[in-house]
């Protein structure tokens, strides 16, 4: 579950990191509206992702440990 959480964090930051470096200088965006907009779907996306990741990290871990606790017996 750590893993999947240090993974998420990293995916949150590289896709601010190209919104602010890459995405706004190459496209010019001068209306501070257009870029909040694009702020919050990009991040709104990340953060559904790193849901998907969390939930299934954690289906795997439950899975583990249930195995392990099924295989004992």
């Amino acid at each position: 579950m750590k893993i999947a959480i240090i993974l998420s964090t990293i995916l949150l930051v590289l896709v601010n990191f190209y919104l602010f470096y890459v995405y706004f200088k190459e496209k010019q965006i001068e209306d501070r509206l257009e870029r909040l907009a694009v702020m919050f779907g990009a991040n709104m996306s990340v953060l559904f992702v790193d849901s998907l990741i969390l939930f299934f990290g954690a289906l795997i871990e439950e899975g583990g440990f249930l195995m392990t606790i099924l295989s004992a017996l």
